[in-house]
């Protein structure tokens, strides 16, 4: 695979198409660059809640639906088709106390790999699951790096009487003492370590001349103030793409239980709703209004706005006719979800632009590199795996 070509024209293509992919459709405010659009703008209004639901977890199920009305559809299907590594291992039960998606997981991250033979370093490990399985399956010894104390004396109590000798290190990979845990032998890995988690873990394997990596990368805006490529090519690039930008690349729900993905439309609704009551109270209709945790979803919709504002000090009695105002909300709901649907058919070339940032940053480094999704979307999302070895 050329990563700097894709790389190109995956940056030409998101800065070309900005204005699709950085519209906010729960804001409130009008989609008017859809006017220009009729087919798209007709087609996404077509569309029922079951339709739009398949829709939203599916990336290249939602480009092929788009192709006919939107020309970024065809190019974008090509650029985040990206090889699977292969079948995962034979099904077997996890061992105990390991979630049964985690371990598929796990099982389907070890399974891309041809081979391991080096000493084991995992990276934010928790209680280390990745490498207990790493080290039966290849008979290694394994490090693991934890911040969390509870996380590492609970990984450290499965591993007693493991042989190959496994430990858990509780060490804050953000901090200077991780340096003395990195030795030239090692092969670094790490599933699903976020953003600026996972930056440092590629930096830190540079500067220490690791032999062998793998990644497994997550959440791209989460430990990063402030997103910066690690690339040259990216370095120069036009785009400058924010952490809440990327929050766009992870919002995929299919692995949401149905009770969340219930709970949270509900609350997006009453939200929406609400906004449409406030003019009434004689409030400001754009007035921030604080996230209230998903429980709040059980209750009335009367219940949410009065506690809405009670929060805001609007003394006024909630009027009659509620129930249009609630009916208002669930209609906005179902319009933002069919216009966002354009933002999402960019998630993945959001996502793509950060590892192939990391994949070029190696490169660039002397590294051999390989990229392949390692299992499917609907036991993970993010399913993107970077190999790296450093040429001899």
């Amino acid at each position: 695979m050329d990563f700097a070509r894709r790389a190109s024209r995956l940056d030409a293509l998101l800065l070309r198409h900005q204005p699709w992919w950085r519209f906010n459709a729960y804001a409130g405010a009008a989609a008017t660059h859809l006017d220009n659009h009729e087919s798209l703008r007709d087609y996404l209004h077509s569309l029922s809640p079951a339709e739009i639901h398949n829709l939203q977890g599916d990336d290249q199920g939602l480009l092929t639906a788009l192709r006919p009305h939107f020309e970024p559809a065809t190019e974008l299907a090509e650029l985040i088709n990206i090889t699977p590594a292969g079948p995962p291992l034979s099904p077997q039960e996890p061992p105990k106390g390991i979630p049964g998606r985690k371990w598929q997981q796990i099982n389907a991250f070890i399974a891309a790999h041809t081979n391991m033979h080096r000493p084991i370093l995992e990276w934010c490990a928790g209680k280390g699951y990745l490498g207990e399985a790493i080290s039966q399956h290849y008979q290694l010894a394994v490090t693991a790096l934890e911040i969390d104390p509870q996380l590492v004396a609970a990984g450290n109590a499965r591993a007693i009487g493991d042989s190959p000798p496994r430990q858990i290190i509780r060490c804050d990979v953000m901090s200077n003492d991780v340096h003395q845990q990195l030795t030239p032998t090692q092969h670094l890995v790490a599933l699903h370590a976020c953003g600026g988690l996972h930056q440092r873990f590629l930096r830190l394997a540079v500067a220490h001349n690791s032999p062998q990596l793998s990644l497994a990368p997550c959440c791209y805006h989460r430990f990063n103030d402030t997103y910066t490529v690690l690339s040259q090519q990216f370095k120069n690039s036009a785009l400058h793409i924010s952490s809440n930008d990327l929050r766009s690349a992870v919002r995929q729900t299919n692995t949401a239980r149905h009770g969340e993905t219930s709970a949270r439309r509900t609350l997006q609704a009453w939200h929406l709703g609400l906004r449409e009551l406030l003019p009434v109270l004689g409030a400001d209709k754009t007035a921030a209004l604080p996230s209230l945790p998903q429980h709040w979803s059980k209750r009335s919709f009367a219940e949410f706005a009065q506690a809405q504002l009670d929060h805001k000090n609007i003394r006024h009695a909630l009027p009659s006719g509620l129930a249009d105002f609630e009916l208002a909300g669930w209609q906005q709901l179902h319009r933002a979800e069919a216009i966002d649907l354009l933002r999402m058919a960019f998630r993945r070339a959001l996502e793509l632009r950060c590892v192939l940032d990391s994949l070029l940053y190696l490169q660039e480094q002397g590294y051999q590199c390989s990229l392949s999704e390692f299992c499917s979307t609907s036991l993970s999302p993010r399913n993107l795996l970077i190999q790296a070895q450093k040429s001899p």
